[in-house]
């Protein structure tokens, strides 16, 4: 599945979209998959969450950055969140 941030024009309707793809109960790892896959930076950040950074045009004076975590367990994603902020140098 592609999933690309810049297709969305606020948090709201990104999440909705990354939940409709990768729904609660799904496994985690897919998801991360995709998300790694498209230039997002992730990290573990607690014994069942992930944290993930993506900026759009990272070279640009100013531009977006989306968060994202997803916290999970054995039996797969238990809730996703999704945030947006600006940048800028």
């Amino acid at each position: 599945m592609t999933f690309r941030f810049e297709s969305f024009a606020d948090a709201l309707s990104a999440q909705a979209a990354l939940q409709a793809a990768y729904p609660v109960g799904s496994p985690v790892e897919p998801a991360l998959e995709a998300l790694i896959g498209m230039g997002a930076q992730c990290k573990r950040v607690g014994a069942s969450r992930v944290s993930c950074r993506y900026v759009e045009s990272p070279q640009a004076l100013a531009g977006w950055c989306w968060h994202v975590a997803l916290e999970g367990s054995a039996n797969g994603i238990e809730r996703v969140r999704i945030a947006l902020a600006t940048t800028g140098v």
